[in-house]
């Protein structure tokens, strides 16, 4: 698989309706569009900022720590990866 342009996705993901952005993250990831969907509603994160949070996730090069900071920074960022994280555990 190649690598993801974050930055791309994110700037498209302003520019997209929620079902199209839904249906993108899910071919990216294991998620179905029906918990990207409940994810989103209840952290009521943009889209765009949604991205932005699953960038630094992914940002290998990041320590934990790091990824943190960035993450409390995005609006609504900590709220949407708790929703995530409430799924996992």
């Amino acid at each position: 698989m190649s690598e993801i342009d974050w930055d791309n996705l994110a700037e498209q993901a302003g520019k997209q309706t929620d079902t199209e952005f839904q249906t993108t993250i899910a071919s990216l990831t294991r998620i179905s569009i029906k918990e990207i969907d409940q994810f989103i509603k209840e952290s009521e994160i943009s889209n765009e900022n949604a991205v932005k949070v699953l960038k630094e996730i992914n940002a290998a090069a990041a320590s934990n720590t790091a990824k943190a900071d960035a993450i409390a920074n995005i609006d609504n960022g900590v709220n949407f990866l708790v929703s995530m994280a409430s799924r996992i555990v």
